[in-house]
């Protein structure tokens, strides 16, 4: 199939309203995408990405309560999924949160869930799933729980999913949000292949822009619902006054504090064969940020909820400081949100006053939001809204699980300036990042878990990792790709 062959996507003065929302997160778009396109959507957090997305896929009306006007034609046909004489041609999303996709209990299962539905022979279902399975390097874990897999393994399966069905349009939101660098860049360029094999068009939503240029993608930057212009250098993060503010204090060496927390011989292993991490020994300080980095599947988040308590390790210890109540942020921000409103949500530790609500969502980029259901924020806004209740009590311990997932840079920006605060304040910090860059600027000690196990400063780190070939992991390879 040749570039020429798949169907254009015209979109005509479309506008998307939320029921619940004053302002549009559409606002009168018009554009073309032509046949094989390589697209690539960024701007910011809550700038109606995910909207288009879904109203490409068809979730908007149909599934989703919207208030539209405008419309979206496909080779000049409407849109309408329940048109039976101008159906939709076949449209793959791969949402922006893996665990809203999962609906099976097995990897195999779900992959083959979609050509199933399809109604394929049995034969082609098969040669699919194994084909989409090799392409997304998760064969291995055919045979694995969905529920046991680490986020970036999910990530890489909600694709896998997709590229089953062989969809001539493929609609990506943040497919990178959850991997390892090195599978990010794996990903594009299994996309790259499988768009110059099959002719499918690519709509791909993403903050993290270096990857891509090997699609070299057309780009579209939203704001506020419309098309702006590109601002050169807007995507890259982090930005100088970002590694300034991270770095305003100079790290010290080995601080004389004793550690809050004291991992020493841990063991765990989630009861499949061999250990997730084995014989680990970590002493993390007060005033100092302990950054976790390595490949999906490492054990990142498994080691942070250990060190919250969440799970029970097989063997070794940790020692918890006795005022080490810690504030955490998990990887999957609806975990954390319990309430029926923002503000409700974020006085669960207990009443704020309305001014400092106010401040505190206006801080957040999230004012107007406090009568809103949190679950009705982007995946980027829900994100903002469990960093500001974890660190709303000044914690002396913050368990932070990749808190910039969905950001642009300013959002970046207010995260790292609230990790900087505290660890100046004398809280110790673990954060679990897939951003190298930013890794480097904020940490003073690092921990990469995969295969093997690293720890010590940054820059010893890296080398190592340099040494290694494991050069998606050291900052080098992203400022490359970033020229």
């Amino acid at each position: 199939m040749s570039f020429a062959d798949g169907p254009s996507i015209q979109i005509d003065h479309l506008s998307v309203r939320y029921p619940e929302r004053s302002a549009c997160a559409l606002c009168d778009l018009t554009a073309e995408i032509g046949p094989g396109a390589a697209l690539a959507v960024t701007g910011p957090s809550g700038c109606g990405k995910t909207t288009l997305l879904r109203a490409l896929a068809g979730f908007i009306p149909d599934m989703i309560r919207a208030d539209v006007s405008g419309s979206i034609h496909f080779d000049g046909s409407p849109s309408a999924g329940r048109d039976p004489i101008h159906p939709r041609p076949s449209v793959g999303l791969v949402q922006q949160d893996p665990d809203a996709q999962v609906c099976t209990l097995r990897v195999r299962s779900e992959v083959a869930f979609g050509p199933e539905n399809l109604c394929l022979p049995r034969t082609v279902v098969d040669r699919r799933v194994q084909q989409a399975m090799d392409v997304m390097g998760i064969a291995h874990l055919a045979d694995r729980d969905t529920t046991t897999l680490s986020g970036g393994e999910k990530q890489r399966l909600a694709v896998a999913s997709i590229l089953a069905m062989e969809p001539p349009i493929l609609l990506l939101d943040e497919p990178t949000a959850h991997l390892d660098p090195a599978c990010a860049m794996a990903l594009f360029e299994q996309l790259r292949h499988v768009r110059e094999l099959r002719g499918c068009s690519l709509v791909i939503v993403e903050h993290r822009l270096a990857p891509l240029t090997m699609l070299a993608p057309q780009l579209w930057v939203l704001d506020s619902g419309r098309r702006v212009p590109r601002e050169p250098g807007r995507e890259h993060v982090p930005a100088e006054r970002l590694l300034q503010r991270a770095h305003r204090n100079t790290r010290s060496e080995e601080s004389p504090t004793a550690s809050v927390l004291g991992v020493a011989g841990l063991t765990f292993s989630y009861g499949g064969p061999g250990r997730l991490i084995e014989d680990l020994n970590v002493s993390i300080r007060p005033g100092t940020v302990h950054g976790i980095i390595g490949p999906n599947g490492g054990g990142k988040t498994t080691l942070l909820r250990l060190l919250a308590g969440l799970e029970r390790p097989d063997g070794g210890q940790i020692v918890r400081h006795s005022q080490a109540r810690p504030g955490m942020v998990f990887q999957h921000p609806h975990q954390q949100i319990f309430e029926h409103t923002v503000r409700r949500d974020l006085e669960i530790e207990g009443p704020m006053s309305d001014a400092d609500v106010m401040a505190a969502l206006r801080g957040a980029r999230l004012a107007g939001t406090a009568a809103r259901a949190p679950h009705s924020l982007s995946l980027g806004e829900q994100r903002r809204l469990t960093v500001l209740s974890a660190f709303r009590n000044d914690p002396k311990v913050l368990l932070l699980d990749e808190p910039f997932i969905g950001q642009d840079r300013e959002n970046v920006l207010w995260i790292v300036e609230r990790i900087v605060d505290a660890r100046d304040r004398g809280a110790a910090i673990v954060l679990v990042t897939h951003d190298i860059p930013l890794a480097d600027a904020l940490c003073d000690r690092l921990l990469y878990l995969g295969d093997t196990v690293l720890e010590g400063v940054p820059s010893d780190v890296f080398g190592r990792l340099e040494d290694m070939g494991r050069t998606a992991f050291t900052p080098a390879f992203w400022e490359e790709s970033n020229r």
